[in-house]
């Protein structure tokens, strides 16, 4: 009798291992996740964003609409099912909370966590409330991206996929990084907000992608808020007088190149003031997705023309081609870059 209980016993344990895997999340936790996921939910946009570059088909809904301020989210770089798809919701980004109720209606099997200082703790409390297998995954640092894609990617059942990306994204990063060490940092201004006097702090998240590149942050400080935009004035922006502008948004890139008040400032003189692309989602920031594996090598080249000799322009096609499955014709790739000085 001891001897059928123990087989039984051994057949469910069997069963068992065959239907989930263990594996260690950013927290150095072993936990237990089930096998052939198909079904999807990123509590926040680097997650989703990054879910879409591994296989769009698992995902399940959106923190916010696909097409706002800072990402084009055009159907010529997109599937069409991942514009249809439900928002659900989010705690990054100013956007609404995620709804449980409509999370739960989409039967998710998984549900990917960002690892964010500010809101990690308050999505792993609500997240607590659904019976959902949970894995956190690190993805503020640039240095971070490769290994994370890469245990994502198995994670999720895209095991092949994640590792060809992960090589990819490690071997940019080396670029990046080597091409970079010597030089002197660039000073640069972060153009945010509807004025262009929204800005972020010199360590926050949100620069993350432009201090990697080769830059430094005009702007010192310590995050006063969720959201960073920490507002200043046009005499402080005077004062920094910065070597080159970052422009968030097209509107404040316009209004910038026509403001007399602007052209006072080194950067706008040279000509070295740039607008962020944002095709199909935000190169850099809002959110920091996986496109800044392609943004580092933008950056680089306007930071320090004069050692990151790279054909922008073919890396572009490279890149969506690899991690959209996109190819983009020359004009495409042009009217990505929009426009430059």
């Amino acid at each position: 009798m001891n001897n059928i209980f123990l087989r039984i016993l051994l057949l469910l344990l069997m069963c068992l291992s065959l239907e989930a895997q263990t594996i260690t999340n950013a927290e150095g936790k072993v936990i237990t996740i089930p096998n052939n996921i198909n079904r999807v939910f990123g509590s926040s946009p680097p997650m989703t964003y990054l879910i879409y570059a591994l296989n769009p088909n698992k995902m399940i809904g959106l923190n916010f609409k696909a097409k706002n301020a800072q990402n084009g989210a055009d159907g010529k770089f997109l599937t069409k099912k991942f514009l249809s798809l439900p928002v659900i919701g989010s705690y990054h980004g100013g956007g609404q909370n995620i709804n449980l109720e409509v999370l739960m209606a989409h039967k998710p099997e998984l549900i990917l966590v960002w690892e964010d200082d500010f809101l990690v703790q308050t999505i792993k409390k609500e997240v607590k409330k659904v019976n959902v297998p949970t894995f956190m995954v690190l993805f503020r640092e640039i240095k971070d991206m490769p290994n994370s894609i890469r245990v994502t990617g198995k994670v999720i059942g895209e095991e092949k996929r994640g590792e060809l990306l992960a090589n990819y994204s490690q071997k940019i990063i080396n670029e990046v990084k080597s091409n970079t060490a010597k030089t002197k940092p660039t000073r640069y201004y972060y153009a945010e907000g509807i004025d262009g006097l929204s800005t972020e702090c010199d360590q926050s998240f949100h620069v993350e992608a432009i201090n990697f590149a080769g830059g430094v942050n005009v702007h010192k400080c310590q995050q006063s808020g969720l959201l960073g935009l920490e507002k200043i004035s046009f005499e402080t922006l005077l004062k920094y007088n910065p070597d080159v502008i970052i422009v968030q948004t097209p509107v404040v890139y316009n209004d910038i190149m026509l403001d007399s008040m602007w052209k006072n400032l080194k950067a706008v003189k040279n000509g070295r003031i740039y607008l962020v692309p944002n095709q199909p989602f935000n190169w850099i920031d809002r959110p920091p997705s996986f496109m800044r594996v392609l943004g580092i090598q933008w950056l680089a080249k306007i930071l320090h023309p004069e050692s990151y000799k790279v054909d922008i322009n073919k890396r572009t096609k490279e890149f969506y081609d690899l991690f959209l499955h996109v190819k983009i014709t020359d004009s495409q790739t042009k009217n990505i870059l929009g426009v430059k000085k």
